[in-house]
């Protein structure tokens, strides 16, 4: 089951940034949330509204988020092909 909603906690780690900045985008109405008490509550929809207006990609892909999936079934991280290093430049003897 997908989560629904994010605590600005959750929302900052999932994003990779930190909790002031959602507090910013809250503030000024880039980003959209419910005040809970002394907390902010981030619906999924709204955070990928607001992913995705920043440029990002993605967010949650066409099913679950990674991690709210089990870990039996998390997809398998690529191996990305390690980059080359620079080639020796040989010069033509005359």
């Amino acid at each position: 089951m997908a989560k629904t909603t994010f605590t600005l906690a959750e929302a900052a780690n999932l994003l990779s940034c930190h909790k002031e900045t959602l507090r910013r985008a809250i503030k000024d109405g880039t980003l959209r949330a419910a005040r809970l008490g002394r907390g902010y509550r981030i619906s999924r929809s709204d955070l990928e509204a607001f992913w995705t207006a920043q440029g990002g990609g993605a967010l949650f892909g066409d099913g679950e988020s990674p991690a709210d999936m089990p870990p039996a079934e998390r997809p398998a991280p690529s191996k990305a092909k390690k980059p080359e290093g620079p080639r020796q430049l040989t010069l033509p003897t005359s």
